[in-house]
């Protein structure tokens, strides 16, 4: 890969971290299926062949939006053309724009008919429902919708990991809050635990709020509750600069039982699009992760 040194690898490399070893107390079929953090990306359908030209190879992850409300099929082509590339869908499903249809039951159906498609591929697959719920509706909504859905979906087979993808901002100041969308009940019964995570400000403000410190706090949140080894997963990330990004990545490469990580590439919200130094260091993230793949092999 262009622009990345030797030294610039080997310390994207840092210490490995512990791989997962099993699976927490009640914690179903955790275990994810490499110990290397599957590092990809997060992208607009219509920008994904562009995106992916300009980072180069390596990634192993694509985060995809579906939505119930369009059918089981909703996405399907996207999750059969990542693991045609041998990458990890991360698939993140929303219902309509009402928790109360998923309440009411209104998507079980769906939901199971989406759960059969993913798993007749027959390969692992990361799916999450109503991703980053903080302000779309309360806790307790949350937790009922979770109790519901992912019962569903595990049943299509082993080979769906189904968790949620907090709001990492809340684990800054609001630990409290963000324990509320976690109870211990859904902390066994999901297989993988995670959230999203950006950087506080604007790009010509940085905040001094990081995404890579909330990747550990994660860990540590799960610790403490007794999910140790739960999987983590980090649905998207971004940074405002070249350092924020290899930060990331580090930390995706040294805390331990991260599954998958992918970084936002698109100019929208908090994100932006990768260029200049920004790009070479999510290419050192994956050029990282690649040559630990190898030091595993």
């Amino acid at each position: 890969m262009e622009h990345l040194s030797r030294r610039h690898v080997l310390q994207l490399l840092g210490a490995t971290g512990a791989a997962v070893a099993g699976a927490s107390a009640g914690a179903r079929a955790a275990v994810p299926p490499s110990t290397v953090p599957q590092i990809g990306m997060s992208s607009p359908a219509a920008q994904w062949a562009t995106r992916t030209a300009q980072v180069g190879p390596g990634l192993r992850a694509r985060r995809i939006f579906a939505d119930l409300a369009a059918g089981p099929t909703s996405q399907l082509r996207l999750v059969r053309e990542a693991h045609a590339a041998g990458q990890l869908p991360v698939i993140s499903y929303k219902a309509g724009g009402s928790i109360a249809d998923t309440l009411a039951g209104r998507y079980d159906t769906v939901a199971a008919q989406a759960a059969a498609q993913l798993a007749a591929f027959g390969k692992p697959t990361a799916v999450t429902f109503w991703h980053e719920p903080h302000g779309n509706m309360t806790p307790a909504q949350f937790v009922a919708a979770q109790r519901r859905m992912v019962p569903i979906f595990q049943a299509g087979g082993a080979s769906l990991r189904v968790g949620p993808l907090l709001n990492g901002f809340l684990l800054d100041r609001q630990v409290a809050t963000f324990a509320q969308y976690a109870p211990d009940d859904l902390l066994a019964r999901w297989n993988f635990f995670g959230i999203d995570t950006y950087e506080s400000g604007t790009m010509t403000s940085p905040g001094t709020a990081k995404p890579a410190p909330r990747i550990g706090a994660a860990r540590t949140f799960l610790t403490q509750r007794g999910f140790a080894t739960l999987p983590l997963g980090i649905g998207e990330y971004n940074g405002y600069s070249a350092q924020t990004i290899t930060d990331t990545g580090n930390a995706l490469l040294t805390t331990s039982g991260v599954w998958f990580g992918c970084l936002w590439n698109s100019t929208g919200g908090k994100g932006v699009a990768l260029s200049g130094d920004r790009l070479t260091a999510f290419r050192g993230t994956l050029a990282a992760a690649t040559a630990r793949s190898g030091l595993l092999a």
